[in-house]
């Protein structure tokens, strides 16, 4: 039972499939690419931080479930208002790399502020730069509040089901495994208010960040 975040990952693995299969040949693109993005900054800096929770890994010095949830839950979120919407991105593609540095040095900036700084829980960083990236974003798209509203609900509800389901499996993984001294503590439907923002916040900076960077509207 302690490897849950492991067996956890199936639980999300079926939301990845269904988007995939419904999504066209662009946003398959856009789910592969911003899924190994997301999955390698995941990697990186849970090796960095290691103050949130305690979970056990299948290869105790290669986390590669860290990778997989980025390339899962990340891929899943930045498909869904192009599968519920129906809309084709436009635009040749052109990486703006002005803007890729830019969003480097946003990440830089919070995760020192918030760690060393502030003194806080990486979580708070882990969710404060996806939303400024993603709010930058959608201005930079001239995106619409809906798309945004639909990725941050689905990321929502996949959080909380893939958790409960996981609860119920092993009712324990929450107490035995999160560092709740080091974080709020609090919790919504038995799961850590910190998931919650951090679902809330990951599905702003999925909503429009590929379209961002790539040129496309």
């Amino acid at each position: 039972m302690e490897y849950f975040y492991s067996w956890g990952l199936l639980f999300v693995l079926p939301f990845t499939i269904f988007s995939y299969l419904k999504s066209s040949k662009e946003v398959k693109i856009k789910m592969i690419i911003s899924g190994i993005g997301f999955g390698l900054m995941a990697l990186i800096f849970d090796y960095i931080y290691l103050n949130y929770w305690t979970s056990k890994y299948l290869i105790k010095n290669i986390h590669i479930e860290d990778f997989l949830y980025g390339f899962l839950f990340a891929g899943i979120l930045t498909s869904m208002h192009n599968i519920f919407r129906k809309k084709e991105m436009i635009g040749k593609i052109k990486i703006n790399f002005k803007l890729i540095t830019i969003y480097i040095l946003i990440l830089l900036f919070v995760f020192y502020l918030i760690t060393n700084i502030l003194k806080l829980n990486y979580i708070y960083a882990l969710s404060l730069t996806p939303l400024i990236i993603g709010i930058i974003s959608f201005i930079k798209v001239k995106g619409k509040i809906i798309d945004v509203l639909i990725t941050v609900s689905s990321s929502l509800l996949i959080t909380i089901l893939v958790y409960n389901i996981i609860l119920l499996i092993y009712p324990n993984a929450i107490d035995s495994h999160f560092l709740l001294e080091n974080i709020s503590g609090l919790k919504l439907i038995r799961v850590p208010i910190e998931e919650w923002l951090f679902a809330l916040c990951l599905g702003v900076g999925c909503t429009y960040t590929y379209e961002a960077v790539f040129n496309l509207k």
